[in-house]
């Protein structure tokens, strides 16, 4: 006989215990458990044989906890909290074997991952997709995701990060303030502009400040600025002569294939548009993330 069959009490006594003690009354505890009255009481009474103690006193309606009852209580409702807990995660990850939850980013969601969605979609035909594109800072989303898309740091301690590609980044404005600018302009020249800022900044979203430093040009903040929180925004009014942006090339692409931004020239920060995926280090790694992120590895390297 085992050490835990010789010590615990008869464990299907335990949540009916738990629902008396919460309600303080059997029958609404009966009522919760879809039991009879009946079926609790005589439950409660074979716990209390086996520990040779009174859990309650019963009164004419309800029942009120024994200092015994107490103790057991505060035992009970943790144990049967963390088994339901891990229970509930083990059904999940069950009912996630044919599922895969991906978070991006707003700048990479139209210009890499739908592109390959469809791809994906085909080599894995009974795998439901569910795709989050948000401006969240990955560290920050309640979103639960089994890998998220982002420009962002190589280290974390609460993720696997795994590079995926690299990405220049360039000024971009209209065509007509374009034609404003001197050839080949200068981070100086650009400074006599609006700078388009987006103030949702995370470690590897590169600024107008990183370009203005590694230029020389003054102090940032004496730069006229405007500053939104969608980085979509900020290229929309870009295009409509509102100032000069950052764009990280495969973002922009679509818009200067359009005409309505032009790249300007002679101005590119290589390497600060570095693409990372995020998987949680907690449990096991959804394989179909892996395998997407591994699709989309082989799609940027073409590219």
């Amino acid at each position: 006989m085992s050490e835990f069959e010789q010590l615990l009490p008869p464990l299907a006594t335990l949540v009916p215990f738990e629902a008396a003690y919460r309600h303080g009354n059997f029958t609404r505890a009966a009522k919760e458990l879809h039991q009879s009255q009946a079926t609790v009481s005589r439950r409660i009474r074979e716990l209390e044989t086996d520990l040779g103690v009174s859990l309650f006193e019963r009164h004419r309606y309800d029942v009120t906890p024994t200092e015994d009852g107490e103790l057991l209580a505060a035992s009970v409702r943790l144990s049967l909290s963390e088994l339901s807990t891990t229970a509930d995660l083990i059904r999940k990850r069950s009912q996630m074997e044919d599922a895969v939850t991906i978070l991006t980013s707003l700048s990479l969601a139209t210009a890499t991952v739908a592109p390959i969605l469809g791809e994906f979609q085909r080599s894995h035909p009974d795998v439901n997709i569910r795709v989050l594109a948000s401006n969240d800072l990955v560290a920050s989303t309640d979103e639960p995701f089994d890998v998220a898309l982002t420009y962002g740091p190589s280290e974390s301690a609460s993720f696997d990060v795994e590079f995926i590609a690299d990405e220049a980044v360039f000024p971009v404005c209209s065509p007509a303030l374009a034609k404003q600018l001197p050839t080949p302009p200068t981070p100086a020249d650009l400074a006599l502009f609006s700078l388009l800022h987006v103030d949702y900044v995370d470690p590897g979203w590169t600024t107008w400040q990183d370009v203005l430093a590694s230029a020389l040009v003054g102090e940032p903040g004496q730069v006229k600025s405007v500053v939104f929180n969608s980085y979509q925004m900020c290229l929309d009014v870009a295009e409509r002569d509102g100032g000069i942006a950052l764009g990280w090339e495969r973002s922009v692409r679509s818009r200067i294939a359009a005409g309505t931004l032009v790249r300007v020239p002679d101005i590119t920060i290589p390497h600060a548009g570095r693409i990372n995926a995020y998987f949680p280090n907690r449990g096991r790694r959804n394989t179909h993330a892996d395998e997407f992120v591994k699709l989309l590895k082989q799609a940027l390297s073409d590219d």
